[in-house]
């Protein structure tokens, strides 16, 4: 499992990785600081209260525990629960997610519907905020346009890009083409973007479109062009969506501090920077920021749990998980793996079933 990886030389002997562990594991249970004794007590270390303290202090200068206040139990940093996920995070199963996503559409939903279908079932079975973004990316190809008649001067444009994205677009004609002028014009479309990116498909001129029967068919697929051209452009342009909120407001720390809340939402809301911040994401499998390391200053109190998803071997978006810095990561990351994997079986075999 791929995660992002913090360059940290202070590797921690065993004793105080153990507390480590014990102090992480016990804070994402409760919320709440974790003091010596009641790691003795839960965790089967074979040291007494006042080793563990000792330790405590001395990962408290290393920076990863800090204290939130004189006599309080310690809590984890953000670079506390960087080395949790690099080094003592265990191998748990994912969550069950299983059965939600059983009930995913069926393959030729659009690929909106697919996203909120699979961030529904993620965000439900990991009670965190789930995420997904589409890609933006002008060398993806139009796989397949298809121009179906709805009344005589009214067709539906369908254009479908390899990624998984659909469109569909009504549009009204000037003309009323028979089905025999619509059929060339269909014939026409499919060989001028069928197969071509999307970059080349925006640099082509209406104006310069092939010559047809009559001057009617030829302004009728200028126009249809035109509009092939925009449903391509948008299709590109990559969208953010979110499913599960309410589990954002559920965590205990957003609930005492409603400031840091409000923050998050903002940027929720906002879209373009997090859109931005998870484009830049890199590399294969899970990836995992934690509290500073995340570009978005309203975010250093979140963890972000991610992994690209593809239709066959391209990548189309990322999906991912949102918390506090205190997430289940044991759990979280190969739920996110596990759903991002289904997510690309699923628009996998819908864009060429």
């Amino acid at each position: 499992m791929g995660r992002r990886v913090a360059s940290d030389p202070c590797l921690l002997d065993a004793r105080k990785a153990a507390i480590l562990r014990a102090v992480a594991r016990e804070h994402i249970r409760t919320s709440e600081p974790v003091g010596s004794q009641a790691i003795v007590e839960r965790y089967a270390l074979g040291v007494r209260p006042a080793t563990v303290r000792n330790e405590m202090a001395v990962m408290t200068e290393y920076g990863y525990l800090t204290q939130p206040h004189t006599s309080a139990g310690r809590v984890p940093t953000a670079r506390g629960y960087r080395y949790y996920v690099e080094h003592l995070a265990g191998r748990a199963t994912p969550l069950r997610i299983e059965s939600y996503l059983k009930r995913l559409p069926e393959p030729g939903e659009s690929l909106n519907e697919l996203l909120e279908a699979t961030l529904q079932a993620l965000a439900r079975g990991a009670r965190y905020s789930a995420f997904a973004a589409t890609a933006r990316d002008e060398t993806i190809r139009v796989f397949r346009c298809v121009i179906t008649p709805c009344s005589p001067r009214r067709v539906l444009s369908v254009v479908i890009l390899e990624h998984g994205a659909v469109d569909n677009r009504l549009v009204d004609l000037t003309h009323a083409p028979p089905q025999r002028a619509l059929s060339r014009i269909q014939g026409i479309l499919s060989s001028m973007v069928e197969g071509q990116t999307v970059r080349y498909v925006l640099s082509l001129d209406p104006d310069q479109s092939p010559s047809l029967e009559s001057p009617a068919e030829r302004e009728t697929l200028m126009l249809l062009l035109r509009t092939v051209q925009q449903q391509a452009h948008e299709a590109t342009e990559g969208e953010l969506l979110f499913e599960g909120m309410v589990y954002l407001l559920q965590q205990p720390e957003f609930q005492r501090e409603v400031h840091q809340l409000e923050s998050v939402l903002r940027v929720l809301e906002e879209r373009k920077p997090l859109y931005r911040m998870l484009q830049k994401l890199g590399g294969d499998g899970v990836q995992v920021t934690i509290g500073e390391e995340n570009a978005i200053e309203a975010l250093h109190c979140c963890a972000l749990i991610s992994a690209r998803y593809y239709v066959g071997a391209r990548p189309a978006g990322v999906i991912g998980l949102m918390g506090p810095v205190r997430m289940d990561y044991d759990h979280a990351m190969p739920t996110v793996q596990r759903a991002a994997q289904a997510l690309s079986d699923l628009l996998t075999r819908t864009l060429y079933s």
